[in-house]
């Protein structure tokens, strides 16, 4: 368990909160018009993705998770870990990686009612597929902060080079879009 001083937790909230307006921010400057396309390639070149609606019907499966939040042009790739990002809480010290005007936004930032669909494919190979889907798809449109897949020992030593930035906008003076408000 980490202790933080009564400064460093102040310090490590307000970059927490100076980090979630510039991504809302930077998803409203997303054009909904380029995300569905996106999507609709990813789709066409994973044949075997599907729209599931019962999430309870999943417990069992070993596959490929992707979860789309279209209300901020996103998409997430998982593996069993819906339900997890749904209803877990994000370890204070993780809410950033990187700096504050780079950080890419948890995915436990959004709950259930964010995702409007979810699609998956059962395979074996779920790290492969994960890999690829991440890989092929824009990074605009993802909320992974790492490349998908297992992390091995090997690949946690390097993890750093691996987590992905964005170039945050600064100014406050933004307004949140009507469908990028999470109300």
């Amino acid at each position: 368990m980490v202790l933080f001083s009564r400064d460093d937790t102040h310090l490590l909230c307000d970059a927490a909160l100076e980090n979630f307006d510039p991504n809302m921010a930077f998803f409203a400057t997303l054009r909904p018009d380029a995300f569905e396309p996106a999507l609709a390639e990813m789709l066409t070149k994973n044949k075997q993705l599907r729209e599931v609606t019962d999430v309870k019907s999943l417990d069992w499966e070993e596959g490929a998770y992707v979860m789309v939040l279209d209300s901020y042009r996103q998409a997430v790739d998982m593996r069993a870990r819906i339900r997890r990002h749904w209803t877990a809480n994000k370890h204070f010290d993780r809410l950033l990686w990187g700096h504050k005007h780079q950080s890419v936004l948890s995915v436990n930032s959004f709950r259930a009612l964010d995702t409007t669909r979810i699609l998956t494919a059962k395979t074996i190979n779920a790290d492969r597929l994960e890999r690829r889907l991440v890989k092929n798809f824009p990074p605009d449109y993802l909320l992974n902060r790492i490349e998908g897949g297992k992390l091995s020992a090997v690949r946690g030593a390097f993890i750093a080079t691996e987590v992905k930035r964005r170039q945050l906008l600064l100014s406050r003076d933004f307004e949140v879009p009507e469908n990028c408000r999470g109300d």
